[in-house]
C-alpha cells in the first residue's frame, strides 16, 4: 500500500457566539484541511481526512506557516510512501512529530483516518494495536494483526464544559445550559480583573452545585505573585486545578507554583513537544499535562505525552482547540478512548460553537457529557466535500502553483 496523493486546504468556519480568553477572542476559525489518498496493491483508493488550527500565540505556527510547511516538506516527504503493514506506517509517522506540530497533526490525522478505513478498523482500535505492539516493543515488520491483543478500549468519553469571556448574564446562562446537559465538570477562563473573576467563581459554584469540578484557566495572564494569591482567595470555591497561569516560558515560576499551591498546576502552553513534556516533568513544573492533539504534533505524539505523564505520576487532561469541526474532534476521541480515562477531556462542541459543522456526521456530545466512539472505520465520521467547498477560503495561497480553488475544487470531485 502506498499514499498516492495529498492535498491541503484551509477552511473559515464561522462561530455561533464570539468566544474568548486571555489571549484572544474569536468568531471564527481558520483550520487546515488535509486529504490524503491511499492506493492499495489491487489498486484500491481509500480517502481520509485531518485538521489542525494553528495557534501562533501558543506554537508560533500560522495559518500560512502551517501550509508552508505542509506543502515543502510533509507532503514530499509522504507521497509514494509505501508501507506492508498498518503498524509499520504508523511508526513512520511518529518519527515526524516535534516541529511544525498543527502542520503535521493534519498531515497525520489524514493518514490514519485513511489506513484505518483501508484495515476496515476504527481509528481508536488502529490505535489500540498499535499502543499494544509498541508497548511490547514488537518490530513493525513482524506484526499481524492477529497477533496483537489490544489495549483496553473506552466506548464512552465525559467531557466537560468550558466558559469562556462574557458579560455575567452570558456566563450564567451558559453555565445553566451545562448543569441541565448534565456536566460534572467546567473549566473558567481567568482574567486580570480578580473581582470579576471572584464572582463567576462564585456564580459557577452556586449554579454548577458543591459536587462539580471547577477549573480554572488563566491562559499565561498572571504572575507568579497574582497566582498565589488568587489561588488562596478562590480557595472557598474549592477549584480543583490553575490551567497555565503564567507566561510559558516562565519555568522556574511554574516549579514554584506547583511546590507552593495545593490546587493541581495545569501545563497548557508549556507543553507543545515530547522535549517540553521531558523537561517539564524533569524540573518538576506542574501536576498535570493538557495535551491537545494540534497543539503537540498530532494523535501519535499525544500518545506518547499520555505515557510520559502517567509514568511520571502526573495528572492527565486532554484538551481543544476552540473552532474545531468533527474531523479533529473524532481524532481526539479515538485518543481518548485508547489513553483514557483522563481527568478531565474538552472539545466536540462542534455542533454547538460552530454555525455549520463540515460533516453531516451526528457526531458531539449527549447529555451527561458524554461522548460515544463511533462504530464505522475510519474517524467514524462522514465528510461533507460540498461544504469544505462552500468554506475553503480564498485568503490563504499554498505554495505550490495549485491555487486554493483548484484545491477545493479537486475535494469534491
Amino acid at each position: 500500500m502506498r499514499i498516492s496523493n495529498i492535498e491541503v486546504m484551509v477552511v473559515n468556519l464561522p462561530f455561533r457566539v464570539t468566544f474568548g480568553h486571555n489571549l484572544a477572542s474569536r468568531k471564527s476559525s481558520s483550520n487546515i484541511l488535509v486529504k490524503t489518498t491511499l492506493e492499495s496493491d489491487d489498486k484500491r483508493t481509500f480517502i481520509g481526512y485531518g485538521e489542525s488550527i494553528p495557534r501562533d500565540y501558543v506554537t508560533g505556527e500560522t495559518v500560512q506557516s502551517a501550509l508552508k510547511a505542509i506543502e515543502t516538506e510533509f507532503i514530499l516527504a509522504m507521497r509514494d510512501f509505501q508501507f506492508e503493514t498498518p503498524i509499520q506506517a504508523l511508526t513512520h509517522l511518529e518519527s515526524y512529530s516535534g516541529e511544525n506540530n498543527a502542520a503535521w497533526c493534519a498531515v497525520e490525522i489524514s493518514i490514519l483516518d485513511a489506513l484505518a478505513k483501508a484495515s476496515n478498523l476504527q481509528l481508536a482500535y488502529l490505535l489500540s494495536l498499535y499502543d499494544s505492539a509498541r508497548q511490547a516493543k514488537m518490530p513493525s515488520k513482524e506484526v499481524k494483526q492477529t497477533q496483537i491483543k489490544t489495549t483496553s478500549i473506552q466506548s464512552v468519553i465525559d467531557y466537560g464544559g468550558v466558559v469562556p469571556f462574557g458579560p455575567p448574564v452570558a456566563i450564567a446562562a451558559l453555565l445553566l445550559c451545562y448543569r441541565a446537559y448534565g456536566f460534572k465538570t467546567v473549566k473558567l477562563k481567568m482574567g486580570r480583573d480578580f473581582e470579576r473573576g471572584m464572582f463567576t467563581l462564585q456564580m459557577a459554584r452556586n449554579i454548577m452545585g458543591s459536587e462539580a469540578i471547577v477549573r480554572t484557566d488563566a491562559n499565561c495572564g498572571w504572575t507568579v505573585e497574582e497566582t498565589l494569591y488568587f489561588a488562596e482567595k478562590m480557595r472557598k470555591y474549592k477549584v480543583s486545578s490553575i490551567e497555565q497561569p503564567i507566561d510559558a516560558e516562565n519555568i522556574a515560576g511554574l516549579q514554584r507554583l506547583t511546590a507552593e499551591v495545593p490546587e493541581t498546576i495545569v501545563a497548557d502552553e508549556s507543553l507543545c513537544t515530547l522535549e517540553q513534556a521531558k523537561m517539564l516533568i524533569s524540573t518538576r513544573a506542574c501536576d498535570a499535562f493538557n495535551i491537545r492533539l494540534s497543539k503537540v504534533g498530532g494523535v501519535l505524539a499525544s500518545m506518547q505525552m499520555a505515557d510520559m505523564a502517567r509514568q511520571a505520576g502526573l495528572g492527565c487532561l486532554m484538551g481543544a482547540q476552540v473552532g474545531e469541526s468533527a474531523i479533529l474532534s473524532a481524532a481526539a476521541r479515538a485518543f481518548a478512548a485508547v489513553k483514557g480515562p483522563f481527568d478531565n477531556c474538552e472539545g466536540s462542541f462542534n455542533k454547538l460553537l460552530l454555525h455549520e459543522d463540515l460533516s453531516n456526521t451526528k457526531f458531539g456530545i449527549a447529555p451527561g457529557g458524554i461522548g460515544r466512539l463511533p462504530t464505522i472505520p475510519g474517524l467514524g465520521v462522514e465528510v461533507d466535500e460540498r461544504k469544505i467547498k462552500k468554506y475553503a477560503s480564498t485568503q490563504y495561497k499554498t505554495t505550490s502553483s495549485t491555487s486554493q480553488a483548484q484545491l477545493a475544487d479537486s475535494a469534491i470531485s
